[in-house]
């Protein structure tokens, strides 16, 4: 097989450079639309958008202009015509979720992020639609998805948040990745130390419609002495600007219905005994009645 050439491997590396960039914009203009409609207050559409995985730009069919161009390459250069067309922002999200995103929402989202795409130098933006999330698949993927169809039927509701392919099982519940099993068996140990007619109850991504007009499922949600607390497990990825806003709006839909959140960064998941005492402090912390 011959190697590539110099050339070629340049104009790869070019083009994932341009693919890039243009992802970080389009992400970009996500993030910011985002921001506008949480300062309008327009709750529905900011439920919608703290799920979408990842937002992209494609052309329509729509024609939006004809401009005049000089054509270098052909012999003498010329001048020929560019048809530009409408692009769209595509919003990949869970399967579940593509039919909230009904024609009136969407509109109301487009209004604001043409505006914002506008601000960031792609005044071509003009509609917003919803497509399902391809899932990640495992490597040995015949193998994962054998194997998850043995095992016994998960009872929580994360079964339909987490559809997009195998995650961990134990005690017949669902969760969303090893690291969220892991608070899992420290709030366990946890609630094996209280006396059984003072302790806690463990409901890892429960299913809960909240006001703002969609399902969410927090990571675990910690029932004890007559309040709630949830728990949640961020990743790296939730340290991007736009994943942190969407952290804060999450959060403050919980605390509009009187329930704390505290947020476990994977890193310290690690130590054990650490994690145990941390979980102590916030249950007694936000759980316990004192007096």
């Amino acid at each position: 097989m011959p190697e590539p050439s110099v050339a070629s491997v340049d104009e790869q590396l070019d083009a994932e450079r341009t693919e890039s960039i243009q992802d970080q914009r389009a992400e970009r203009i996500l993030a910011q639309t985002a921001a506008l409609l949480a300062q309008r207050g327009d709750e529905q559409a900011i439920a919608l958008l703290v799920d979408v995985q990842s937002v992209t730009i494609d052309s329509t069919s729509e024609v939006m202009r004809r401009e005049s161009v000089f054509l270098p390459d052909v012999e003498g250069g010329i001048w020929g015509t560019e048809t530009i067309y409408r692009q769209e922002a595509v919003l990949e999200v869970e399967d579940h979720l593509v039919l909230r995103f009904t024609d009136e929402i969407c509109g109301r989202i487009a209004e604001t992020l043409s505006y914002v795409a506008a601000r960031n130098g792609r005044e071509d933006v003009v509609s917003v639609r919803a497509r399902p999330a391809l899932p990640e698949i495992d490597p040995d993927w015949r193998t994962a998805l054998g194997a998850h169809l043995t095992l016994d039927r998960p009872v929580n509701q994360a079964r339909h948040e987490r559809a997009g392919g195998p995650h961990p099982v134990e005690d017949g519940l669902t969760f969303g990745s090893t690291q969220e099993l892991r608070v899992y068996r420290a709030l366990k140990r946890l609630q094996a130390s209280f006396p059984p007619e003072d302790t806690i109850s463990i409901a890892p991504l429960p299913g809960v419609y909240l006001r703002a007009g969609h399902t969410w499922s927090p990571d675990v949600l910690v029932l004890g002495w007559g309040r709630a607390l949830i728990v949640e497990t961020d990743g790296p990825h939730h340290r991007s600007p736009r994943r942190y806003v969407d952290d804060r709006n999450r959060d403050l839909q919980w605390q509009r219905c009187g329930v704390p959140v505290i947020r476990l960064a994977v890193e310290d998941l690690q130590d054990g005994d650490a994690l145990d005492t941390r979980l102590r402090e916030e249950i007694v912390r936000h759980l316990r009645r004192t007096g």
